[in-house]
């Protein structure tokens, strides 16, 4: 997330959880780098680019995602799916923010390619900790360079030690 242009998605189908983690993120990033989603059927389309989420000036791909997952409908755990099948998009970080201390919930979560997976913390000051936390350590991570649709931009990794792993192989 270390580009100056890093926006971040917030799903959650709770209106009063995902505006108290909206709150708790603005303090730390800015309102306007934020991208609140309240189901998954409407973050996958804004993912994918789908009707009025096509045009990337105005809705830019995030750079982090975090998402509850029991939500009606599509829940969190298609959202994590979908990113994993698209190997391409596979490297944006996806963090589960959920209130399910559930074991099965948090393993299929890792297993569906979350980075992390975190309780909701119900009081505000623990939000805000949270997300003062979660967005200095993803400051100081380095990504792979993505396009404007979040596609993994591809390297000349020729001659170098990564090569035989390289996509463009």
């Amino acid at each position: 997330m270390n580009n100056t242009e890093s926006w971040i998605m917030i799903i959650d189908d709770d209106i009063s959880d995902l505006e108290l983690i909206e709150r708790a993120f603005s303090l730390v990033v800015g309102k306007n780098k934020l991208i609140c989603m309240n189901s998954s059927r409407e973050a996958l389309a804004y993912l994918q680019g789908e009707g009025e989420f096509s045009d990337r000036a105005t809705n830019p791909y995030p750079s982090m995602l975090i998402t509850d997952i029991k939500m009606p409908g599509e829940d969190g755990f298609e959202i994590l799916e979908n990113l994993q099948n698209n190997p391409s998009r596979a490297i944006i970080p996806a963090m589960v923010l959920s209130s399910s201390e559930d074991p099965d919930d948090i393993q299929t979560a890792y297993r569906l390619g979350a980075y992390s997976y975190f309780v909701k913390p119900y009081r505000y000051e623990d939000m805000c900790n949270l997300a003062n936390i979660l967005i200095q350590y993803w400051k100081s991570n380095k990504a792979p360079l993505k396009d404007e649709n979040g596609k993994q931009m591809m390297t000349d990794s020729k001659g170098k030690l990564g090569a035989r792993y390289s996509v463009n192989n």
